[in-house]
């Protein structure tokens, strides 16, 4: 809760930051004749005014829909971690890593089985683009545990499941993996792929 309160601190504070830096690069833009009509009539007051009702109201919103984000998030997690059903589990858990990349450390929230859960997709599951999204979560979770079976996922058929595989790798900074990496930059047929992989090996070496 301290974090959350943290973060939405820092929110308003950039925005705040952001409003005055471009009032005054504005400001600075302005013609004479604008300047000392703002200056001299009510007409300063109203733009000010205006200006500030434009940034609260952003401030607001941008509150609001991070609230709405993390009660979201609360509620899949708890789906999460109360369920039995294989397949209520997998859509819980794709949802949480597919809405957490900005907050990696909420998924913490849906307790250690994510870990499990986002493995088995990753390695069993049918669906392609199912299997890409787990590999994506495996590298969001970071948990070093996950390396061995991504660098297996480096060689799944699908390609996007190739480059997610790579690109997790390298958040992990996963130095037993160049090796794997530079072959795909090499050999991979997929374009998508070479560059995830090309990118993983710069967060390794970086």
């Amino acid at each position: 809760m301290r974090g959350e309160r943290g973060n939405i601190g820092i929110f308003i504070l950039t925005h705040l930051l952001v409003a005055i830096l471009v009032g005054f690069l504005l400001w600075s833009v302005f013609p004479s004749a604008w300047k000392d009509f703002l200056r001299e009539g009510p007409w300063g007051i109203v733009a000010a005014a205006a200006a500030c009702g434009i940034v609260l109201v952003s401030i607001v919103r941008g509150v609001l829909e991070r609230r709405e984000h993390k009660s979201a998030h609360d509620r899949v997690a708890k789906v999460f971690r109360e369920a039995t059903d294989p397949a209520l589990q997998k859509r819980a858990a794709l949802w949480l890593v597919d809405h957490a990349r900005s907050h990696p450390g909420r998924l913490a929230d849906a307790g250690p089985a994510l870990f499990d859960v986002l493995l088995r997709i990753m390695k069993t599951d049918p669906e392609k683009l199912d299997r890409t999204r787990a590999a994506n979560g495996l590298g969001v979770l970071g948990d070093p545990r996950a390396i061995a079976p991504l660098l297996v996922a480096t060689q799944d058929e699908y390609a996007f499941v190739r480059a997610e595989a790579a690109l997790a790798l390298g958040k992990l900074k996963a130095t037993q993996a160049e090796k794997r990496l530079r072959e795909m930059v090499e050999d991979d047929w997929d374009a998508n792929a070479r560059g995830r992989a090309k990118e993983a090996l710069e967060r390794i070496n970086g």
